[in-house]
């Protein structure tokens, strides 16, 4: 064996027992990682905001793994603790679920009753609005007569109960024509007058819309009405 030989199979050597300490220091690092973070169990942790009342379902969550150690007492670990559970307040993507986070259903206070109605999904909700939301209604009617236009706050912080799923409804218009329209079920806890003039709303107003209040915003809306009057059928043909 020449003298370049003997060089190449020590830098072979230096090289394998080079990669053996490395495996050793780091396999001792790890191990002491282990010891001090522990063993890990599996949480789940909210995948995106929820508001409160929203129910949380599997698409609310995210099934990861952290040091037990870290871990809640009454940290959530199985889809099966969700079922039928609602938020008990508003929480943050990332927060680890807790049992504490979450609660049965609310039942009606004394003297309130849920009303569905159907709200058109654009104007209405827009996919902005779920259970636990405060909301005002707005209804805007028109005067056969007098064509004035009215647009009027006829609830004002309603609490959103449910909302359904988009359906495919028909309207008909004045001339017995049939147009197709997006609706959303909203359910709404209500006394049973604010009940009446929401059923009055849906039932003669050409439009009804939902506001979205900010979360703990109990103001009340000092004008709820707006009046604006329009123009005359043949003023309109005139101008064309």
């Amino acid at each position: 064996m020449n003298p370049r030989q003997r060089r190449g199979v020590l830098l072979i050597l230096a090289t394998v027992l080079g990669a053996l300490v490395t495996f050793v220091v780091v396999l001792n690092y790890v191990q002491s990682v282990s010891s001090q973070v522990g063993p890990v169990t599996t949480v789940l942790e909210l995948s995106g905001d929820v508001n409160e009342l929203q129910e949380v379902t599997a698409e609310d969550v995210t099934a990861v793994e952290v040091p037990q150690r870290w871990v809640p007492d009454d940290a959530v670990h199985d889809l099966s603790e969700l079922q039928g559970k609602v938020a008990a307040s508003s929480y943050s993507q990332g927060a680890v679920l807790q049992a504490s986070m979450l609660q049965d259903p609310p039942q009606l206070t004394e003297g309130y009753r849920e009303v569905t109605i159907m709200v058109d999904a654009e104007t209405g909700v827009a996919g902005k609005i779920t259970s636990g939301a405060r909301v005002d209604v707005v209804t805007t009617l028109e005067d056969p007569t007098t064509e004035q236009r009215t647009a009027e706050v006829i609830i004002q912080n309603a609490l959103v109960t449910d909302v359904g799923v988009a359906t495919t409804v028909e309207d008909e218009s004045d001339s017995g024509d049939f147009t197709e329209s997006e609706a959303v079920p909203v359910t709404f806890a209500l006394t049973p007058d604010d009940s009446l003039k929401l059923a009055y709303g849906e039932s003669f107003s050409t439009k009804l819309r939902l506001l979205l209040r900010r979360e703990g915003d109990d103001s009340l809306v000092v004008n709820p009405e707006y009046t604006a009057m329009g123009a005359p059928a043949e003023d309109e043909e005139g101008e064309q």
